[in-house]
């Protein structure tokens, strides 16, 4: 199922992120979350409403290109993988300085459903129902080049089925097991002068989870400390045990999460670096919307 994108309110939405970044106030924004690199955002138009995902901005319409074409397999194999996931739109606006500014954009779902949301708002027998679900869809899909990010703010749960939400990184390796992902292109948040650093140090830790049904649980239960629902995890680690070899452990999971969470705090500080650097003294706008501290 696909939809028509309402390109003049995405146009004068992105015109609307533009004067953010000028004047790095997002308060004008509907703003539905941070990714780690990328920004969601509420559109409401008269033909409905949508979530509206901002990518970092293409150099080239040649890199454009090649992530459009990555997007478009991504989406066919999660399906032919038995993932359903949202519908979703590729829109673009092309800059006369040969840029590409895009969007992935779906239609907005419940925000009630999302599941993240109903492990704090449903009882223990929903959640346990729902991470068999889980279980069941990972273990069919991910593999050595087909990766899922399975943290429960990534599904929205519509009438007993699991529809995947977060699209806009393609996992897809080649048979070399090289990212297939313009990795350079989604740390382009990062200070310059740490970007292949980063790159060369850190793309395996970040990514070699989401391509086993051992790693997409880890993160996933590693998330749970995040959410303050790590109450879960015992019982969560139970249905996974015949699943993944060698079994997961509560501590593995705990410590997990301590050294994600600091990987994640110390690239927020450099980019909140960055952040001064450009308009502290530089006096020019920084290129991104960063998202608030969390507590982890």
């Amino acid at each position: 199922m696909t939809f028509t994108v309402p390109e003049p309110e995405l146009a004068a939405l992105e015109e609307q992120v533009r004067a953010a970044l000028r004047t790095a106030d997002d308060r004008e924004l509907t703003v539905l979350g941070y990714g780690e690199v990328t920004l969601v955002l509420r559109l409401d138009t008269e033909t409905g409403s949508f979530a509206c995902k901002r990518l970092p901005v293409f150099p080239t319409r040649e890199r454009f290109a090649r992530y459009a074409r990555s997007l478009e397999e991504y989406l066919t194999r999660l399906a032919d993988a038995g993932v359903r996931v949202a519908p979703t739109v590729l829109w673009t606006m092309p800059l006369p300085s040969g840029k590409v500014v895009a969007y992935c954009v779906q239609r907005a779902l419940p925000a009630d459903r999302l599941c993240s949301r109903l492990l704090h708002t449903e009882g223990d027998a929903w959640a346990e129902q729902f991470f068999g679900r889980l279980l069941a869809v990972v273990d069919g899909a991910v593999g050595p080049c087909l990766g899922i990010d399975g943290q429960a703010a990534n599904w929205v749960d519509l009438d007993g089925e699991l529809v995947y939400l977060d699209v806009t990184t393609p996992m897809l390796r080649d048979e070399r097991g090289r990212e297939r992902l313009d990795v350079r292109l989604f740390f382009s948040s990062l200070p310059w002068a740490l970007r292949d650093v980063v790159r060369l140090s850190m793309t395996r830790s970040i990514f070699d989870k989401f391509y086993s049904t051992r790693g997409v649980l880890l993160d996933f239960l590693g998330n749970l400390h995040k959410e303050r629902l790590e109450k879960l995890v015992p019982g969560f680690l139970d249905q996974a045990a015949a699943r993944v070899n060698p079994a997961l452990t509560v501590g593995e999971v705990a410590a997990y999460y301590r050294d994600d969470a600091r990987m994640w705090e110390l690239i927020q500080r450099l980019r909140k670096a960055d952040r001064y650097w450009h308009r502290g003294i530089r006096r020019r706008p920084y290129p991104f919307l960063l998202p608030p501290d969390v507590d982890r």
